[in-house]
Protein backbone atom coordinates (compact mmCIF):
# COMPACT_ATOMS: atom_id res chain seq x y z
CA UNK A 1 0.00 0.00 0.00
CA UNK A 2 1.07 3.69 -0.46
CA UNK A 3 0.98 5.45 2.72
CA UNK A 4 -2.55 7.37 2.12
CA UNK A 5 -4.07 4.21 0.69
CA UNK A 6 -3.19 2.49 3.90
CA UNK A 7 -4.97 5.34 5.68
CA UNK A 8 -7.26 4.57 3.54
CA UNK A 9 -8.14 1.53 4.52
CA UNK A 10 -7.64 1.84 8.16
CA UNK A 11 -10.17 4.64 8.19
CA UNK A 12 -12.92 2.92 5.46
CA UNK A 13 -12.46 5.56 2.88
CA UNK A 14 -12.41 5.36 -0.68
CA UNK A 15 -12.06 3.21 -1.99
CA UNK A 16 -12.39 0.63 0.71
CA UNK A 17 -15.98 2.39 1.58
CA UNK A 18 -17.49 0.50 -1.40
CA UNK A 19 -17.22 -2.73 -2.80
CA UNK A 20 -14.40 -5.36 -4.52
CA UNK A 21 -15.24 -7.63 -7.15
CA UNK A 22 -12.05 -10.38 -7.42
CA UNK A 23 -10.86 -13.60 -8.21
CA UNK A 24 -12.17 -16.54 -7.06
CA UNK A 25 -10.04 -18.75 -9.02
CA UNK A 26 -6.06 -19.03 -10.19
CA UNK A 27 -6.24 -17.08 -13.86
CA UNK A 28 -4.34 -17.94 -16.51
CA UNK A 29 -2.56 -14.90 -18.30
CA UNK A 30 -5.12 -15.00 -21.08
CA UNK A 31 -8.06 -14.20 -18.59
CA UNK A 32 -6.40 -11.54 -17.09
CA UNK A 33 -5.12 -10.24 -20.01
CA UNK A 34 -9.32 -9.96 -21.16
CA UNK A 35 -10.07 -8.75 -17.26
CA UNK A 36 -7.67 -6.24 -17.20
CA UNK A 37 -8.55 -4.60 -21.08
CA UNK A 38 -12.35 -4.47 -20.30
CA UNK A 39 -11.64 -3.30 -17.41
CA UNK A 40 -9.32 -0.79 -18.53
CA UNK A 41 -12.03 0.23 -21.28
CA UNK A 42 -14.75 1.09 -18.71
CA UNK A 43 -12.04 3.35 -16.76
CA UNK A 44 -9.70 5.06 -19.07
CA UNK A 45 -12.16 7.48 -20.30
CA UNK A 46 -13.81 8.89 -17.04
CA UNK A 47 -10.07 8.32 -15.48
CA UNK A 48 -7.21 9.77 -17.76
CA UNK A 49 -4.68 10.37 -15.07
CA UNK A 50 -3.77 7.35 -13.02
CA UNK A 51 -0.76 6.67 -10.21
CA UNK A 52 0.80 3.02 -9.72
CA UNK A 53 2.78 1.56 -7.45
CA UNK A 54 3.84 -2.36 -6.02
CA UNK A 55 1.37 -3.41 -3.25
CA UNK A 56 3.54 -5.44 -0.85
CA UNK A 57 -0.24 -5.76 1.36
CA UNK A 58 -0.66 -9.44 1.19
CA UNK A 59 3.51 -10.32 0.62
CA UNK A 60 4.37 -8.08 4.59
CA UNK A 61 2.85 -5.23 4.62
CA UNK A 62 5.16 -2.92 2.95
CA UNK A 63 3.97 0.73 2.73
CA UNK A 64 5.68 2.45 -0.70
CA UNK A 65 5.48 5.62 -2.55
CA UNK A 66 3.23 5.69 -5.61
CA UNK A 67 4.47 6.85 -9.15
CA UNK A 68 2.63 8.75 -11.69
CA UNK A 69 1.84 6.72 -14.51
CA UNK A 70 -0.57 6.24 -17.76
CA UNK A 71 -3.17 3.72 -19.43
CA UNK A 72 -0.20 2.90 -21.71
CA UNK A 73 1.41 1.45 -18.68
CA UNK A 74 -1.92 -1.38 -19.06
CA UNK A 75 -1.95 -1.44 -22.97
CA UNK A 76 1.60 -2.56 -22.80
CA UNK A 77 1.43 -5.22 -20.09
CA UNK A 78 -1.45 -6.49 -22.13
CA UNK A 79 -0.27 -6.94 -25.33
CA UNK A 80 0.57 -10.72 -24.65
CA UNK A 81 0.83 -13.29 -22.50
CA UNK A 82 4.85 -12.72 -22.70
CA UNK A 83 4.70 -9.27 -21.75
CA UNK A 84 1.79 -9.51 -18.60
CA UNK A 85 4.26 -12.34 -17.55
CA UNK A 86 7.12 -9.52 -17.90
CA UNK A 87 4.96 -7.03 -16.11
CA UNK A 88 4.69 -9.07 -12.82
CA UNK A 89 6.49 -8.13 -9.67
CA UNK A 90 9.35 -10.62 -9.25
CA UNK A 91 8.55 -11.74 -5.54
CA UNK A 92 5.45 -13.51 -4.22
CA UNK A 93 2.49 -12.15 -3.70
CA UNK A 94 3.16 -8.56 -4.88
CA UNK A 95 0.92 -6.60 -6.48
CA UNK A 96 0.62 -4.13 -9.49
CA UNK A 97 -1.62 -1.45 -8.47
CA UNK A 98 -3.26 1.58 -10.50
CA UNK A 99 -5.40 4.22 -8.62
CA UNK A 100 -7.02 7.46 -9.70
CA UNK A 101 -5.75 10.91 -7.76
CA UNK A 102 -9.82 11.11 -6.54
CA UNK A 103 -9.37 7.52 -4.80
CA UNK A 104 -12.12 6.47 -6.92
CA UNK A 105 -11.34 2.93 -7.32
CA UNK A 106 -8.15 0.36 -6.88
CA UNK A 107 -7.44 -1.88 -9.65
CA UNK A 108 -5.05 -4.73 -8.55
CA UNK A 109 -3.28 -7.65 -10.32
CA UNK A 110 -0.61 -10.18 -9.42
CA UNK A 111 0.90 -12.67 -11.33
CA UNK A 112 3.32 -15.93 -9.60
CA UNK A 113 4.82 -18.18 -11.14
CA UNK A 114 6.73 -21.79 -10.73
CA UNK A 115 9.11 -21.81 -13.65
CA UNK A 116 9.79 -18.50 -14.85
CA UNK A 117 10.87 -20.08 -18.32
CA UNK A 118 7.21 -21.54 -18.81
CA UNK A 119 4.56 -18.67 -18.51
CA UNK A 120 1.76 -21.33 -18.79
CA UNK A 121 2.85 -22.51 -15.33
CA UNK A 122 1.51 -18.71 -14.05
CA UNK A 123 -1.35 -18.72 -11.57
CA UNK A 124 -2.59 -14.88 -11.80
CA UNK A 125 -5.56 -13.00 -9.81
CA UNK A 126 -7.12 -9.89 -9.55
CA UNK A 127 -8.91 -7.31 -7.86
CA UNK A 128 -10.76 -3.67 -8.35
CA UNK A 129 -12.39 -2.14 -5.33
CA UNK A 130 -14.76 0.92 -5.90
CA UNK A 131 -15.39 3.58 -3.63
CA UNK A 132 -19.54 3.87 -2.68
CA UNK A 133 -20.00 7.11 -4.03
CA UNK A 134 -18.88 5.67 -8.00
CA UNK A 135 -20.37 2.54 -7.67
CA UNK A 136 -21.19 3.25 -11.92
CA UNK A 137 -22.42 -0.68 -12.83
CA UNK A 138 -18.51 -1.53 -13.58
CA UNK A 139 -18.65 -4.50 -10.79
CA UNK A 140 -21.96 -5.37 -11.62
CA UNK A 141 -20.25 -5.29 -15.79
CA UNK A 142 -17.44 -7.45 -14.42
CA UNK A 143 -19.49 -10.10 -12.45
CA UNK A 144 -22.14 -10.43 -15.23
CA UNK A 145 -19.08 -10.86 -17.97
CA UNK A 146 -17.05 -13.63 -15.55
CA UNK A 147 -19.58 -14.84 -13.10
CA UNK A 148 -17.48 -18.28 -13.11
CA UNK A 149 -13.97 -16.29 -12.06
CA UNK A 150 -15.27 -13.27 -10.21
CA UNK A 151 -16.92 -12.45 -6.69
CA UNK A 152 -18.14 -9.47 -5.06
CA UNK A 153 -17.38 -8.58 -1.05
CA UNK A 154 -16.95 -5.40 0.91
CA UNK A 155 -14.00 -3.87 -0.24
CA UNK A 156 -12.77 -2.78 3.55
CA UNK A 157 -13.48 -6.37 4.42
CA UNK A 158 -11.32 -7.78 1.55
CA UNK A 159 -8.36 -6.10 2.56
CA UNK A 160 -8.23 -6.64 6.27
CA UNK A 161 -8.84 -10.39 5.83
CA UNK A 162 -6.06 -10.46 2.92
CA UNK A 163 -3.35 -8.51 5.13
CA UNK A 164 -0.24 -10.31 5.17
CA UNK A 165 1.97 -7.59 7.61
Amino acid sequence: MTPELQQRVDSKLPPFDGACVHSVVGLTLFQLRELLAVTAKLLVLSYPVIRSYHDWHEHDGYIVEPNPDSWDTITSAIASDRTLFESRDDDFEVRFAFFPPSFDWLLRYNIDQDDESDVSTATCDFDLSVAKNNQSGIINHLLMRYPDALAQCESHLWFISNYGG
